[in-house]
């Protein structure tokens, strides 16, 4: 493939992103030719007009620390395993060498520049988690005919979050709950879905059955006087 830039010339394609297809529908906007670690790439802006959706059906999704609960009711739902622990692995080994060398490890190239792998190999998975799995979410949307996705409203989050344990505080900041909620918006806007944005304390009261406020009679089970009962993460 051929381009013609104005005042650069014609250039030769050598390779492109493997979901260009996905945007090839989408409306081109602009083109600039970017040189980075003395290499040539041609970054091109693509528009897409978002239509307003009516909610028909939806799926919630439920960011845990452990997994990701994605589902529609009792019998539609899917767990997806987070990668937490290996992430919080590479945090604590570079935090291991800092409280070895305290003084060192600054000065140190060596050490540093091991520190600093760490912390970016953490920093990669965290992303890339995010990513994949915002696609698996509107894949499941897909696959159970929801065009709406319903989120946890996290404006309260952090004033809960520093009553924790140092622990616990450390691993819920691991898992950058906006990163992946982020992601889940940038997909769900992509393909036509609908983001709605819930307070969990109200989210997981209403019985599925009679529509009667449930209890929580457990840590995250509910259960409603006709009987039914549920994990909260498969409740809306």
């Amino acid at each position: 493939m051929i381009v013609k830039i104005s005042k650069v010339g014609q250039s030769k394609i050598l390779g492109c992103p493997r979901n260009l297809k996905e945007y090839l529908s989408w409306k081109m906007k602009e083109a600039r030719q970017v040189i980075r670690n003395r290499k040539v790439f041609l970054k091109i802006t693509f528009e897409k007009i978002i239509q307003k959706i009516d909610t028909k059906d939806s799926i919630a999704v439920d960011i845990n620390m452990q997994n990701i609960t994605v589902g529609k009711d009792e019998n539609n739902f899917v767990r997806i395993n987070t990668r937490i622990n290996e992430i919080h692995r590479y945090k604590s080994l570079a935090e291991r060498l800092q409280i070895k060398y305290p003084k060192r490890w600054k000065s140190n190239r060596k050490i540093k520049q091991r520190i600093l792998s760490f912390h970016s190999k953490a920093k990669r998975i965290a992303e890339d988690f995010a990513r994949k799995v915002s696609k698996k979410v509107i894949n499941e949307a897909i696959r159970m005919n929801a065009n709406g996705i319903k989120l946890e409203n996290l404006r309260n989050m952090i004033k809960k979050v520093k009553k924790l344990p140092k622990k616990f505080r450390n691993k819920l900041y691991l898992m950058q709950y906006r990163k992946i909620q982020y992601w889940i918006d940038w997909q769900s806007k992509k393909h036509g879905l609908l983001v709605k944005h819930v307070y969990a304390a109200y989210s997981s009261i209403k019985c599925p059955r009679c529509n009667n406020k449930m209890k929580e009679v457990s840590y995250r089970l509910f259960k409603c006087n006709c009987g039914y009962e549920n994990d909260r993460n498969i409740l809306q």
